[in-house]
């Protein structure tokens, strides 16, 4: 049964329960905590640790993705341990309206141990739609590598269409760039340079395509420095 907490803004909770190798997580959004491990970021059920590139990663924060009005996904982003024990050290005492989130952010985002982001639909959307806005986002940033970046999410992806309830699990560890859909096993890879910090800044920088998910990555970081 969940336990939600509704707020002016983004709701956050701690969760309190005792994770494998995980630090207390906060939220961004309509926040809860499922039995003893799993969460829910706007009442959308999301894992509280994951398991890619044979890496176990713990949930950070998270928050909807929203287009046009409509819900699309709703994003998480994990980490290795080790990414949250090296800003601790750097960034002790931050809070999520620290004038340093940018620059934490991007120390995030250029770590080598492992990063996910895993985007859970809401919607079923055209797998073109998805390479397309992906692309799109990362091209102020990689310029035409951003087409490799977009056909291999097509690729990836393998249809017409992904359906609601369906994940795509985006994951760096060094340069390499590995893409998996709904259980996160890994089914392919691609290393480009700077595409990865490239890929967290679309949803961590200046111009974050989910604000929401921005302010619950910021709100789990100080959660995680305070503890």
């Amino acid at each position: 049964m969940a336990i939600k907490v509704a707020a002016i803004g983004v709701a956050v909770v701690a969760i309190v329960a005792a994770i494998i190798m995980g630090p207390d997580a906060f939220l961004g959004g309509d926040v809860g905590i499922v039995g003893s491990n799993d969460i829910t970021v706007d009442g959308v059920i999301m894992p509280s640790q994951i398991k890619t590139s044979g890496t176990l990663q713990n949930f950070i924060g998270g928050g909807l993705r929203m287009k046009w009005g409509f819900k699309v996904y709703v994003v998480g982003i994990y980490s290795d341990p080790k990414v949250m024990t090296s800003l601790k050290n750097k960034y002790s005492g931050f809070v999520a309206k620290d004038s340093n989130l940018s620059d934490l952010a991007t120390d995030f985002a250029t770590s080598k141990p492992a990063r996910t982001v895993l985007l859970r639909f809401q919607r079923g959307v055209a797998a073109s739609d998805i390479s397309d806005a992906l692309g799109e986002a990362l091209k102020p940033k990689m310029g035409a590598a951003s087409d490799e970046f977009q056909k291999f999410i097509l690729d990836t992806v393998g249809g017409d269409r992904l359906e609601k309830g369906s994940d795509i699990y985006i994951t760096c560890k060094g340069e390499k760039l590995s893409a998996s859909l709904t259980g996160g096993k890994d089914s392919s890879s691609i290393s480009i340079k700077g595409l990865c910090p490239a890929v967290f800044e679309v949803y961590l920088g200046d111009k974050a395509v989910s604000p929401q998910a921005k302010k619950g990555f910021a709100e789990g970081v100080a959660t995680i420095m305070a503890s």
